[in-house]
């Protein structure tokens, strides 16, 4: 979806600050934050491209004045509503108010819940899931497609011409993952853009490369 969220490319911002250093958690409320978003991930039905839905669905001002972590515990909360897990006087309260319904959902062991972390999720597939639709240095037009709910393809180049450099092979489309309607496998293409084809006269250096990895849902053949 179009939204605050989506800055690349805008003017008015200024200029994106660069810590050196590696980052560490300020205080301990993000810590717990980060923890308890994803060891939850791991039992709960949703997904990290639910849990960016959910961020993005934040309004302008929140999402500005937010702490980057006060919008996981956010995002997180909003999910275990919609799994049943809590409610918005528990949340409130921070007091359990009702049995959880473990006909929707199994419970977790520690152990378990570690498992899960270690093991990560499967995000690719076999080559021959599906067959690729484009082929490396095909010239490509990027899909004008603002879409109202949860896409990984930036505003800044919508409608934008480049060439596809690269095949990385099936993945599971963030789109449909984060509208919990399935994963959608499809190719994923490694696209070529200059500078000057994404923001014409106004690049610093026309001649500089860009490169993204689009979903093949997200370009159009010329």
């Amino acid at each position: 979806m179009d939204g605050i969220h989506d800055l690349g490319g805008m003017h008015g911002f200024g200029p994106v600050p660069v810590d050196k250093d590696d980052y560490v958690f300020k205080h301990e409320w993000q810590r717990r934050s980060f923890g308890l978003t994803q060891a939850l991930a791991g039992t709960t039905p949703y997904c990290a491209d639910m849990h960016r839905f959910k961020i993005e669905k934040l309004l302008a001002i929140d999402y500005l004045q937010m702490d980057y972590f006060e919008k996981w515990a956010v995002a997180t909360s909003e999910l275990l509503k919609d799994a049943g897990l809590v409610s918005e006087a528990e949340l409130s309260s921070g007091k359990k108010v009702f049995d959880v319904d473990l006909t929707r959902n199994t419970p977790a062991t520690p152990e378990g819940l570690v498992e899960v972390m270690k093991s990560g999720a499967k995000l690719d597939f076999p080559p021959e899931t599906s067959r690729p639709q484009f082929v490396v240095g095909e010239t490509i037009r990027v899909s004008v497609n603002h879409a109202s709910g949860h896409t990984r393809v930036p505003r800044y180049v919508r409608g934008k011409v480049g060439s596809i450099v690269a095949d990385m092979g099936v993945f599971q489309f963030a789109d449909t993952v984060a509208a919990g309607s399935g994963p959608h496998p499809q190719h994923c293409y490694t696209v070529e853009f200059t500078a000057g084809t994404l923001w014409g006269n106004g690049a610093e250096r026309a001649g500089d490369r860009f490169y993204l990895d689009l979903a093949e849902t997200y370009i159009d053949h010329l």
